[in-house]
């Protein structure tokens, strides 16, 4: 669907803080056709050149403002919609260095569809409800790899 659109062409660069790289980031959009609030994002993973970041070394930005990934679970008024453009950054000293890098981004959604009641048990095969409590969907994770060249 959505998935080559997810890494963005933009936004491949160093974070420079006092003359010094402490990361770098990309510009993202959520694979989701709908959008969704910030808090349904179950998980969100990066890797460069096959090393993965680990979650507390990842931050992601809408609106202007930075979420870690524990921050982001509660952020459910903050609305990340299609097609708009997200920071993810990476904390790592010395940033990357220029030229073309292979990125990977992961991100798995939990869909906020309620479905209906259901005392027949029709929708038992979705696994949604149990024992009587709603668990949301969750779909395996948009997986997009895609080459880039960080020029700095």
């Amino acid at each position: 669907m959505q998935d080559p659109y997810v890494i963005m062409n933009s936004g491949f660069k160093n974070v420079v803080e006092n003359g010094a790289a402490t990361g770098y980031q990309l510009d993202i959009r959520i694979p989701y056709y709908r959008g969704t609030y910030l808090s349904l994002v179950d998980s969100l993973s990066l890797s460069v050149d096959g090393q993965a970041v680990a979650q507390d070394q990842l931050r992601i930005s809408l609106g202007g403002k930075f979420y870690t990934m524990a921050q982001m679970q509660e952020a459910d008024d903050v609305r990340w919609g299609f097609g708009d453009a997200a920071i993810l950054r990476a904390t790592k000293a010395g940033g990357l260095t220029p030229g073309i890098h292979t990125v990977e981004v992961g991100i798995a959604i939990r869909k906020s569809y309620f479905p209906p009641e259901d005392p027949e048990h029709l929708y038992d095969f979705f696994g949604l409800w149990k024992g009587g409590t709603y668990h949301p969907f969750l779909e395996a994770p948009t997986v997009v790899t895609k080459k880039m060249t960080l020029v700095q």
